[in-house]
């Protein structure tokens, strides 16, 4: 079974967590009161609107989001209006929270390894709405931000902790370990805690932040197992595909236990594989 998939969970020193990494980043103003909105059940889509677009960067990402492949819509969608009324307020509400998570993996660097990193989130974003759908977890755009926000961590401990992550970094593309189990021998914590961390801070719900503080260890997720067992397999699914810095052909989904957890067999996930190599292929966020 795959390293990753056993994470040798710690009490966590939460102090020593805080006092190394400082720069928890805030999200911008325009992403913070977006996601207020989107959160409010009262909330409609023209004040939705008129929010988002006075942020330009943040306008022409939710278009291009919403024309990539990711939703694979019939015709060009030009207005942001048009894109909250055909997607819906959910869905809208996970690109804005995508939004967040490029903000922080854009102001790391701009280096292969930020997009090896870009790339795999997005990979893992997409395999955890592919397997929540199949498992027909209740929302599967919650299962996608989950997947787009589990290594957020990571640039965050790249910019506070940056030449001991250089050499983690350096040993996890060699193919020595895995980043969380030397984040865990370095500093007593991992990108999974700082993750959880961040979002909670950014008042995230507590289901999201449970997935992305548990996702290498699913089966100690107090409250929300299920979900954090879809972003696990997710995450290894691209690790099996070789997307990202950790690259494990060899790596068998099926045999996993969050697989096992999710009731998926080797032809569903083959299945399920094969569709999101089509996807991802298609996507701009790969290879670009």
């Amino acid at each position: 079974m795959h390293s990753a998939q056993t994470n040798p969970e710690s009490v966590i020193n939460l102090n020593a967590l805080i006092a190394k990494v400082k720069d928890l980043p805030p999200l911008p103003t325009i992403i913070t009161k977006a996601l207020e909105t989107a959160m409010d059940p009262d909330a409609s889509i023209r004040n939705l609107h008129l929010l988002i677009s006075q942020d330009q960067a943040l306008s022409a990402k939710i278009l291009r989001i919403v024309n990539s492949a990711m939703y694979s819509l019939r015709s060009e969608v030009s207005t942001v209006s048009h894109a909250i009324a055909v997607l819906g307020i959910n869905t809208v509400k996970a690109i804005i929270m995508a939004a967040s998570v490029d903000h922080v993996f854009q102001s790391s660097s701009k280096d292969l390894g930020t997009k090896l990193m870009t790339e795999h989130s997005w990979g893992t974003a997409l395999a955890a709405r592919a397997i929540a759908r199949h498992v027909r977890y209740e929302n599967s755009e919650e299962a996608l931000i989950c997947g787009l926000m589990h290594d957020i961590g990571k640039p965050v401990m790249m910019q506070n902790l940056r030449d001991q992550y250089q050499e983690i970094i350096r040993e996890v593309y060699e193919g020595k370990s895995a980043f969380h189990l030397l984040e865990l021998q370095a500093f007593g914590f991992s990108h999974a805690h700082v993750g959880a961390m961040l979002a909670r801070k950014w008042n995230f719900p507590p289901q999201l932040s449970e997935a992305v503080g548990y996702h290498h260890d699913p089966m100690a997720a107090p409250k929300h197992r299920k979900l954090a067992c879809i972003v696990n397999l997710a995450n290894l699914v691209m690790v099996s595909m070789g997307i990202g810095f950790e690259k494990d052909r060899a790596l068998e989904p099926e045999k996993l236990y969050s697989a096992e957890q999710l009731n998926l067999g080797k032809p569903a996930l083959e299945a399920l594989i094969s569709e999101l190599g089509v996807t991802i292929r298609a996507t701009t966020y790969f290879g670009g």
